[in-house]
Protein backbone atom coordinates (compact mmCIF):
# COMPACT_ATOMS: atom_id res chain seq x y z
CA UNK A 1 0.00 0.00 0.00
CA UNK A 2 2.53 2.79 1.07
CA UNK A 3 0.04 5.20 1.56
CA UNK A 4 1.72 6.84 4.76
CA UNK A 5 -0.92 7.60 7.08
CA UNK A 6 0.06 10.38 9.73
CA UNK A 7 -3.70 11.08 11.45
CA UNK A 8 -6.68 9.22 12.91
CA UNK A 9 -9.56 10.71 12.65
CA UNK A 10 -12.00 8.68 14.46
CA UNK A 11 -16.22 9.08 14.13
CA UNK A 12 -17.86 8.23 17.35
CA UNK A 13 -16.52 8.68 20.99
CA UNK A 14 -17.62 5.59 22.67
CA UNK A 15 -15.88 2.79 24.24
CA UNK A 16 -14.18 1.54 20.71
CA UNK A 17 -13.18 4.38 19.98
CA UNK A 18 -11.28 5.33 23.18
CA UNK A 19 -9.22 1.97 22.37
CA UNK A 20 -8.35 3.21 18.80
CA UNK A 21 -7.03 6.84 20.06
CA UNK A 22 -4.90 5.17 22.61
CA UNK A 23 -3.32 2.72 20.36
CA UNK A 24 -3.25 5.19 17.03
CA UNK A 25 -1.53 7.68 19.87
CA UNK A 26 0.98 5.18 21.03
CA UNK A 27 2.08 4.68 17.21
CA UNK A 28 2.81 8.31 16.79
CA UNK A 29 -0.34 9.69 15.09
CA UNK A 30 -2.23 12.74 15.58
CA UNK A 31 -5.62 12.05 16.71
CA UNK A 32 -9.06 13.74 16.09
CA UNK A 33 -12.64 13.00 17.14
CA UNK A 34 -15.67 13.38 15.55
CA UNK A 35 -18.68 12.95 17.88
CA UNK A 36 -22.53 14.60 17.95
CA UNK A 37 -22.92 15.96 21.41
CA UNK A 38 -20.54 16.75 24.21
CA UNK A 39 -21.59 13.13 25.89
CA UNK A 40 -18.47 10.88 24.38
CA UNK A 41 -15.81 9.11 26.66
CA UNK A 42 -13.02 9.33 24.02
CA UNK A 43 -12.94 12.82 23.64
CA UNK A 44 -11.15 13.38 27.31
CA UNK A 45 -8.21 11.30 26.65
CA UNK A 46 -4.82 12.45 26.33
CA UNK A 47 -4.29 11.10 23.33
CA UNK A 48 -6.93 12.61 21.19
CA UNK A 49 -5.41 15.83 19.89
CA UNK A 50 -8.77 17.78 18.70
CA UNK A 51 -12.42 17.28 19.17
CA UNK A 52 -15.05 18.42 16.81
CA UNK A 53 -18.60 17.94 17.53
CA UNK A 54 -21.05 17.80 15.06
CA UNK A 55 -24.37 17.34 15.82
CA UNK A 56 -25.89 17.30 12.12
CA UNK A 57 -25.28 15.43 9.18
CA UNK A 58 -24.80 19.14 7.61
CA UNK A 59 -21.62 19.92 10.28
CA UNK A 60 -20.53 16.21 9.67
CA UNK A 61 -19.94 16.64 6.03
CA UNK A 62 -18.29 20.65 6.27
CA UNK A 63 -16.13 18.90 9.12
CA UNK A 64 -14.45 16.31 7.09
CA UNK A 65 -14.47 18.19 3.77
CA UNK A 66 -12.06 20.18 5.92
CA UNK A 67 -9.99 17.66 7.60
CA UNK A 68 -9.65 15.63 3.97
CA UNK A 69 -6.39 14.72 3.54
CA UNK A 70 -4.85 11.07 1.64
CA UNK A 71 -2.56 11.16 4.84
CA UNK A 72 -5.56 10.42 7.02
CA UNK A 73 -7.55 7.03 7.96
CA UNK A 74 -11.24 7.98 8.72
CA UNK A 75 -12.35 5.47 10.75
CA UNK A 76 -16.53 4.75 11.84
CA UNK A 77 -17.15 3.22 15.14
CA UNK A 78 -20.61 3.10 14.71
CA UNK A 79 -23.63 1.66 12.50
CA UNK A 80 -24.78 5.43 12.27
CA UNK A 81 -21.22 6.69 10.89
CA UNK A 82 -21.25 3.66 8.96
CA UNK A 83 -24.18 4.54 6.83
CA UNK A 84 -22.97 8.02 6.15
CA UNK A 85 -19.50 6.63 4.99
CA UNK A 86 -21.46 4.45 2.44
CA UNK A 87 -23.86 7.60 1.22
CA UNK A 88 -20.53 9.41 0.83
CA UNK A 89 -18.15 6.61 -0.10
CA UNK A 90 -17.09 7.59 -3.89
CA UNK A 91 -16.20 11.35 -2.38
CA UNK A 92 -14.56 10.41 0.88
CA UNK A 93 -12.71 7.64 -0.34
CA UNK A 94 -10.89 10.05 -3.36
CA UNK A 95 -9.59 12.45 -0.16
CA UNK A 96 -9.31 9.73 2.91
CA UNK A 97 -7.80 6.18 3.65
CA UNK A 98 -11.81 4.65 4.88
CA UNK A 99 -11.03 2.22 7.75
CA UNK A 100 -13.80 -0.09 6.13
CA UNK A 101 -13.32 -3.29 3.96
CA UNK A 102 -14.92 -2.95 0.74
CA UNK A 103 -18.24 -1.50 0.02
CA UNK A 104 -19.57 -4.65 -1.46
CA UNK A 105 -18.62 -6.41 1.76
CA UNK A 106 -20.14 -3.64 3.65
CA UNK A 107 -23.41 -3.83 2.37
CA UNK A 108 -23.32 -7.64 2.22
CA UNK A 109 -22.87 -7.78 6.14
CA UNK A 110 -24.92 -4.72 6.88
CA UNK A 111 -28.25 -6.60 5.01
CA UNK A 112 -28.81 -9.49 7.42
CA UNK A 113 -31.32 -11.16 4.96
CA UNK A 114 -28.32 -11.10 2.34
CA UNK A 115 -25.80 -11.82 4.57
CA UNK A 116 -27.65 -15.27 6.20
CA UNK A 117 -28.31 -16.15 2.62
CA UNK A 118 -24.78 -16.07 1.74
CA UNK A 119 -23.53 -17.60 4.48
CA UNK A 120 -26.65 -20.35 4.21
CA UNK A 121 -25.07 -20.77 0.14
CA UNK A 122 -21.74 -21.73 1.56
CA UNK A 123 -22.52 -24.44 3.89
CA UNK A 124 -21.77 -22.09 7.07
CA UNK A 125 -24.56 -22.85 10.18
CA UNK A 126 -26.91 -20.24 11.22
CA UNK A 127 -29.91 -19.77 12.45
CA UNK A 128 -33.15 -20.21 10.30
CA UNK A 129 -34.43 -17.28 8.97
CA UNK A 130 -38.10 -16.21 7.15
CA UNK A 131 -38.37 -13.10 5.15
CA UNK A 132 -42.00 -11.98 5.22
CA UNK A 133 -43.20 -9.07 2.78
CA UNK A 134 -46.12 -8.22 4.17
CA UNK A 135 -48.53 -9.23 6.91
CA UNK A 136 -50.55 -11.70 5.29
CA UNK A 137 -47.56 -13.54 4.29
CA UNK A 138 -46.47 -13.46 7.79
CA UNK A 139 -49.90 -14.81 8.91
CA UNK A 140 -49.24 -17.84 6.11
CA UNK A 141 -46.40 -18.90 7.33
CA UNK A 142 -46.21 -17.98 11.49
CA UNK A 143 -48.66 -21.37 11.21
CA UNK A 144 -45.27 -23.33 10.63
CA UNK A 145 -42.96 -21.75 12.86
CA UNK A 146 -41.22 -23.42 15.37
CA UNK A 147 -41.31 -21.79 18.92
CA UNK A 148 -40.09 -19.18 20.46
CA UNK A 149 -39.01 -16.88 17.44
CA UNK A 150 -37.18 -13.52 17.37
CA UNK A 151 -37.97 -10.70 15.33
CA UNK A 152 -35.14 -8.33 14.16
CA UNK A 153 -34.92 -5.88 11.40
CA UNK A 154 -33.32 -6.59 8.22
CA UNK A 155 -30.98 -3.74 8.78
CA UNK A 156 -30.00 -2.44 12.27
CA UNK A 157 -29.08 0.74 11.50
CA UNK A 158 -32.24 2.98 13.44
CA UNK A 159 -33.90 -0.04 15.13
CA UNK A 160 -32.65 0.34 18.32
CA UNK A 161 -32.40 4.22 18.36
CA UNK A 162 -36.20 3.54 17.89
CA UNK A 163 -37.03 0.92 20.33
CA UNK A 164 -34.63 0.54 22.54
CA UNK A 165 -33.85 -2.96 21.62
CA UNK A 166 -31.72 -5.01 19.20
CA UNK A 167 -34.63 -8.31 18.81
CA UNK A 168 -37.63 -9.49 20.42
CA UNK A 169 -39.07 -12.45 21.61
CA UNK A 170 -41.99 -14.13 20.18
CA UNK A 171 -43.58 -17.15 22.24
CA UNK A 172 -46.18 -18.03 20.32
CA UNK A 173 -48.04 -16.89 16.99
CA UNK A 174 -49.84 -14.40 18.92
CA UNK A 175 -46.85 -12.72 20.27
CA UNK A 176 -45.51 -12.67 16.98
CA UNK A 177 -48.47 -11.18 14.81
CA UNK A 178 -48.84 -8.42 17.45
CA UNK A 179 -45.30 -7.28 17.72
CA UNK A 180 -45.19 -7.10 14.00
CA UNK A 181 -48.33 -5.10 14.12
CA UNK A 182 -46.81 -2.93 16.50
CA UNK A 183 -43.46 -2.47 14.77
CA UNK A 184 -45.47 -2.04 11.21
CA UNK A 185 -47.56 1.01 13.45
CA UNK A 186 -44.08 2.57 14.35
CA UNK A 187 -43.28 2.76 10.72
CA UNK A 188 -41.41 -0.46 10.52
CA UNK A 189 -42.77 -2.56 7.90
CA UNK A 190 -43.01 -5.89 8.05
CA UNK A 191 -40.74 -6.41 4.57
CA UNK A 192 -37.97 -4.65 6.77
CA UNK A 193 -37.62 -7.57 9.54
CA UNK A 194 -36.33 -11.12 10.18
CA UNK A 195 -38.50 -13.88 11.82
CA UNK A 196 -35.62 -15.99 13.27
CA UNK A 197 -34.68 -18.95 15.37
CA UNK A 198 -34.50 -18.04 18.64
CA UNK A 199 -31.03 -19.58 19.63
CA UNK A 200 -31.34 -20.31 23.91
CA UNK A 201 -27.41 -20.09 24.63
CA UNK A 202 -27.84 -17.02 26.01
CA UNK A 203 -24.54 -14.97 26.47
CA UNK A 204 -22.58 -17.54 28.31
CA UNK A 205 -22.59 -19.34 24.72
CA UNK A 206 -21.94 -15.88 22.88
CA UNK A 207 -18.38 -16.17 21.16
CA UNK A 208 -16.70 -13.73 18.67
CA UNK A 209 -13.72 -13.58 16.18
CA UNK A 210 -12.08 -10.32 16.20
CA UNK A 211 -9.17 -10.07 13.32
CA UNK A 212 -7.58 -7.92 11.32
CA UNK A 213 -7.34 -9.18 7.29
CA UNK A 214 -5.32 -8.26 4.29
CA UNK A 215 -7.27 -9.36 0.77
CA UNK A 216 -9.24 -12.14 2.58
CA UNK A 217 -6.12 -13.55 4.58
CA UNK A 218 -6.09 -13.47 8.38
CA UNK A 219 -3.06 -11.52 9.59
CA UNK A 220 -3.99 -10.96 13.40
CA UNK A 221 -6.93 -12.56 15.15
CA UNK A 222 -7.85 -13.17 19.10
CA UNK A 223 -11.47 -15.11 19.88
CA UNK A 224 -13.29 -14.54 22.93
CA UNK A 225 -16.38 -15.70 24.97
CA UNK A 226 -18.58 -12.76 25.75
CA UNK A 227 -20.26 -14.23 28.50
CA UNK A 228 -21.73 -11.12 29.71
CA UNK A 229 -23.73 -8.13 27.94
CA UNK A 230 -26.16 -5.53 28.99
CA UNK A 231 -28.76 -6.89 28.59
CA UNK A 232 -28.23 -10.03 28.72
CA UNK A 233 -30.77 -11.50 26.40
CA UNK A 234 -30.10 -9.65 23.26
CA UNK A 235 -27.27 -7.63 24.12
CA UNK A 236 -26.68 -3.91 22.61
CA UNK A 237 -22.97 -4.52 24.33
CA UNK A 238 -20.49 -6.38 26.01
CA UNK A 239 -19.12 -5.97 29.55
CA UNK A 240 -16.74 -8.88 29.94
CA UNK A 241 -15.62 -11.40 27.32
CA UNK A 242 -12.56 -14.12 27.79
CA UNK A 243 -10.28 -15.43 25.54
CA UNK A 244 -10.80 -18.90 24.22
CA UNK A 245 -9.53 -21.06 21.02
CA UNK A 246 -12.55 -22.76 19.16
CA UNK A 247 -11.26 -24.56 15.95
CA UNK A 248 -14.50 -24.78 14.48
CA UNK A 249 -15.28 -20.81 15.39
CA UNK A 250 -11.92 -20.11 13.47
CA UNK A 251 -12.58 -22.27 10.80
CA UNK A 252 -16.12 -20.66 9.46
CA UNK A 253 -14.82 -17.62 10.46
CA UNK A 254 -11.83 -17.65 7.78
CA UNK A 255 -13.71 -19.25 5.59
CA UNK A 256 -16.07 -15.86 5.41
CA UNK A 257 -12.92 -13.61 5.33
CA UNK A 258 -11.24 -15.65 2.48
CA UNK A 259 -14.76 -15.86 0.43
CA UNK A 260 -15.59 -12.22 0.90
CA UNK A 261 -11.51 -11.27 -0.02
CA UNK A 262 -11.75 -9.22 3.19
CA UNK A 263 -9.40 -6.27 3.68
CA UNK A 264 -9.54 -4.47 6.87
CA UNK A 265 -10.80 -5.06 10.60
CA UNK A 266 -13.73 -7.06 11.19
CA UNK A 267 -15.61 -9.22 14.13
CA UNK A 268 -17.21 -12.16 13.59
CA UNK A 269 -20.30 -13.50 15.60
CA UNK A 270 -21.45 -17.09 16.87
CA UNK A 271 -24.01 -18.82 19.16
CA UNK A 272 -23.15 -22.07 20.80
CA UNK A 273 -26.86 -23.78 20.23
CA UNK A 274 -27.70 -27.40 20.71
CA UNK A 275 -23.90 -28.50 19.98
CA UNK A 276 -23.26 -26.49 17.09
CA UNK A 277 -21.83 -22.96 16.42
CA UNK A 278 -24.00 -21.13 14.55
CA UNK A 279 -23.15 -17.41 12.64
CA UNK A 280 -25.08 -14.27 13.74
CA UNK A 281 -23.46 -11.42 12.33
CA UNK A 282 -20.48 -9.38 10.96
CA UNK A 283 -19.23 -5.93 12.48
CA UNK A 284 -17.66 -4.27 9.76
CA UNK A 285 -15.72 -1.86 11.96
CA UNK A 286 -14.10 -1.46 15.30
CA UNK A 287 -15.62 -3.27 18.02
CA UNK A 288 -16.71 -2.85 21.82
CA UNK A 289 -13.85 -5.34 23.40
CA UNK A 290 -11.23 -4.77 20.31
CA UNK A 291 -9.07 -3.76 23.09
CA UNK A 292 -8.44 -6.90 24.61
CA UNK A 293 -5.60 -7.78 22.33
CA UNK A 294 -3.73 -5.62 24.27
CA UNK A 295 -2.98 -8.25 26.47
CA UNK A 296 -1.28 -10.22 23.78
CA UNK A 297 0.91 -7.45 22.98
CA UNK A 298 -0.70 -6.29 19.57
CA UNK A 299 -3.09 -4.27 18.24
CA UNK A 300 -5.53 -4.87 15.19
CA UNK A 301 -5.50 -0.77 14.33
CA UNK A 302 -1.37 -0.90 15.13
CA UNK A 303 -1.29 -3.73 12.62
CA UNK A 304 -4.06 -2.09 10.23
CA UNK A 305 -1.35 1.36 10.36
CA UNK A 306 1.87 -0.78 9.88
CA UNK A 307 0.75 -2.53 6.91
CA UNK A 308 -0.59 0.46 5.03
CA UNK A 309 2.23 2.42 5.42
CA UNK A 310 5.51 -0.25 4.98
CA UNK A 311 3.29 -2.86 3.01
CA UNK A 312 3.77 -5.54 5.43
CA UNK A 313 2.96 -6.48 9.36
CA UNK A 314 5.57 -5.64 12.43
CA UNK A 315 6.97 -8.83 14.66
CA UNK A 316 4.72 -7.40 17.51
CA UNK A 317 4.89 -10.79 19.79
CA UNK A 318 1.58 -12.13 20.09
CA UNK A 319 1.78 -14.14 24.03
CA UNK A 320 -0.72 -16.78 23.99
CA UNK A 321 -2.23 -16.33 27.40
CA UNK A 322 -5.14 -16.25 28.99
CA UNK A 323 -6.74 -12.80 29.50
CA UNK A 324 -9.88 -10.98 29.73
CA UNK A 325 -11.34 -7.51 28.95
CA UNK A 326 -13.90 -5.69 31.22
CA UNK A 327 -16.41 -2.47 31.27
CA UNK A 328 -16.07 -2.61 34.74
CA UNK A 329 -19.29 0.11 35.73
CA UNK A 330 -21.50 -1.75 33.44
CA UNK A 331 -20.57 -4.83 33.80
CA UNK A 332 -21.05 -4.46 37.73
CA UNK A 333 -24.52 -3.65 36.95
CA UNK A 334 -25.04 -6.33 34.76
CA UNK A 335 -23.74 -8.53 37.49
CA UNK A 336 -26.06 -7.44 40.15
CA UNK A 337 -29.12 -7.13 38.01
CA UNK A 338 -28.40 -10.79 36.77
CA UNK A 339 -27.85 -12.09 40.47
CA UNK A 340 -31.02 -11.53 41.86
CA UNK A 341 -32.89 -12.09 38.39
CA UNK A 342 -31.18 -15.54 38.71
CA UNK A 343 -29.41 -15.16 35.67
CA UNK A 344 -25.94 -15.02 36.98
CA UNK A 345 -24.53 -16.67 39.83
CA UNK A 346 -22.31 -14.01 41.96
CA UNK A 347 -19.76 -16.48 42.81
CA UNK A 348 -19.00 -17.02 39.29
CA UNK A 349 -19.14 -13.59 38.39
CA UNK A 350 -16.21 -12.65 40.95
CA UNK A 351 -14.15 -16.24 39.92
CA UNK A 352 -14.67 -14.40 36.37
CA UNK A 353 -12.03 -11.22 37.98
CA UNK A 354 -9.60 -13.47 39.17
CA UNK A 355 -7.65 -13.70 35.81
CA UNK A 356 -5.33 -10.85 33.40
CA UNK A 357 -7.87 -8.24 32.47
CA UNK A 358 -7.95 -5.17 29.96
CA UNK A 359 -9.72 -2.72 31.02
CA UNK A 360 -12.33 -1.05 28.48
CA UNK A 361 -12.15 2.77 30.20
CA UNK A 362 -9.48 3.15 32.66
CA UNK A 363 -5.37 3.67 31.73
CA UNK A 364 -3.40 4.66 35.11
CA UNK A 365 -1.47 7.16 32.44
CA UNK A 366 -5.04 8.76 31.13
CA UNK A 367 -7.31 8.73 34.21
CA UNK A 368 -9.96 11.20 32.83
CA UNK A 369 -12.08 9.10 30.45
CA UNK A 370 -12.87 6.50 33.29
CA UNK A 371 -13.73 9.47 35.89
CA UNK A 372 -16.05 11.08 33.01
CA UNK A 373 -17.62 8.16 32.06
CA UNK A 374 -18.57 7.65 35.97
CA UNK A 375 -20.05 11.12 36.04
CA UNK A 376 -21.89 11.12 33.00
CA UNK A 377 -22.74 7.57 33.37
CA UNK A 378 -26.80 8.54 34.54
CA UNK A 379 -26.71 10.62 30.57
CA UNK A 380 -25.48 7.88 28.83
CA UNK A 381 -27.69 5.34 30.59
CA UNK A 382 -30.33 7.49 29.26
CA UNK A 383 -29.61 8.49 25.47
CA UNK A 384 -28.45 4.77 25.08
CA UNK A 385 -31.92 3.36 26.45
Amino acid sequence: MNAVIDTLVVLGGHIQALGLVRQAKSKGLRVFVVIPDRYSVARFSRSVDKVFICGTEALLTHCLERLQNKRTMLFPTSDDYINYIVRHYEILKKHYAVALPDLSVVELFAEKPRAYKFVEAHGIPHPWCRYPQSMEELGMMADELEYPVVIKPAVMYDFHRKFGKKAFLCVDKSALLVKAKELSAADYPVNALIVQEFLSGGAKNLYSYGFFAVDGEVKSSIMVNRIRQNPMDFGNSSTFAVTVDIPEIEKWSRHIISLTNYTGMGEVEFMLDKGQYKFLEINTRAWKWHTISEGRGFSFIGDWLYWLNEGSLSNESVRQVQCAWVERLTDLAVILKGGFHGQLGFVEAIRSYRQHKVSAVWRLNDPLPALMYVLMSPILYLKRY
